[in-house]
């Protein structure tokens, strides 16, 4: 009963044998059936600031290969490359590359979308081959270059304005003293109405008259003093 079990057990290990002996080689195939690529970005910066600005990576689907890491940090004036990128199968591979906004204030950050294409095809020798490119968003060209531009334009810094120099003032001429007003001569007082006034022409019988009266009040006069003297 032996030998019969013994027969069996061999004739049951042959076909595991062929089975491992067919898979080992296509296994050993399938580690050199890849290749790998890389993206690299910039960042350039217009102005100074010593941000790091932040690249990020997405994927067409869930089952598309990813990079070792899907953002970066780079400095304004600075690059760094997306690594890792694994492919075992061909075809073509879709991803996006943009820049996640910051918040720092005065900065204008590049909102650009570059939809970067690895494209996997056979080498002819057994294994596989990349060759990637990259198309802005609103353009039809392709480029091998990821690039974003930021700008930073903080407002100037307020200037003083310079206080001008105290100016000497002209000194203004004395108001002279007003000139004495001369003292109006008083008014005289009206002659009665039947006196002639000054610069009237006096009649001559008036004139007479007036003489005849002093000559009379003379006569007069002389009589009194005679009869006072008897």
């Amino acid at each position: 009963m032996k030998q019969p079990r013994q027969k069996l057990g061999g004739w049951l290990v042959l076909p595991v044998l062929c089975v491992l002996m067919l898979f080992l080689p296509l296994c050993a195939g399938a580690q050199g059936y890849e290749c790998e690529a890389e993206i690299p970005v910039r960042v350039e910066l217009n102005g100074n600031s010593s941000e790091e600005f932040t690249v990020v990576i997405l994927g067409s689907s869930d089952a598309d290969p990813m990079p070792a890491q899907q953002s970066l940090q780079v400095a304004g004036g600075g690059s760094a490359t997306f690594t890792g990128l694994h492919f075992t199968e061909p075809g073509d591979y879709v991803y996006s590359v943009l820049q996640a906004a910051g918040n720092t204030e005065h900065m204008t950050y590049d909102d650009a979308v570059y939809a970067v294409t690895v494209r996997v095809t056979n080498d002819g020798n057994g294994g596989l081959q990349c060759e990637l490119w990259a198309v802005k968003d609103g353009a039809a060209e392709k480029t091998q270059e990821v690039r974003f531009l930021n700008t930073y334009a903080p407002p100037p810094p307020a200037t003083a304005t310079p206080v001008p120099a105290d100016e000497p003032q002209a000194t203004s001429a004395p108001t002279p003293a007003p000139a004495p007003q001369a003292t109006p001569a008083p008014t005289p007082a009206p002659l009665p109405g039947w006196l002639p006034q000054t610069g009237d022409d006096l009649p001559l019988g008036l004139l007479a008259g007036l003489a005849i009266l002093a000559a009379a009040a003379a006569a007069v006069l002389a009589a009194l003093r005679r009869r006072s003297k008897k």
